[in-house]
């Protein structure tokens, strides 16, 4: 009973440790940026969402349209990034590239924003590691959504 114990002990302890180096290995790279004046596509349907292709795709979510002046809006949004515990990478006139870093492993999501001048703002929200975010990504874009809304 207590060798079945000890390898119980130490599959948790290589597990733990395969996720901490997951989150180091996750904190190397940038967000994949704008191609032809629009965010990327998903790659894993499983760990990413976006606004950019809606085709019934189960990595897509609706834009967010919204009737602010684009550059209070942009103030508006970076405010929400920072709220909600993002931080802001790159920022431009119609672009902003953000990171979010989880709590225990120090994984870290992209988190992408484009305006549009007919007032829509499209979204890419990704982790950088793993296959599967267990729906993370589309929660924390649903959650930012909301945010915004009730400013």
């Amino acid at each position: 009973m207590n060798k079945l114990l000890y390898i119980l002990i130490a599959i948790a302890v290589i597990i733990v440790i395969a996720f901490f180096v997951l989150g180091m290995i996750s904190k190397k790279g940038q967000a994949l940026g704008l191609k032809e004046g629009h965010l990327q596509a998903c790659i894993s349907t499983e760990n990413c969402v976006t606004s950019e292709v809606i085709d019934s795709h189960p990595a897509t979510i609706e834009p967010l349209t919204f009737s602010q002046e684009k550059l209070m809006f942009m103030d508006k949004l970076k405010t929400a990034i920072e709220a909600m515990g993002g931080e802001i990478v790159t920022s431009d006139s119609s672009y902003i590239a953000s990171t979010f870093t989880s709590g225990v492993f120090g994984f870290v999501d992209d988190v992408e924003f484009r305006i549009t001048d007919d007032q829509q703002l499209h979204f890419r929200s990704s982790s950088r590691v793993g296959r599967k975010d267990f729906g993370a990504n589309k929660k924390r874009i649903e959650q930012l959504k909301a945010l915004l809304a009730d400013q």
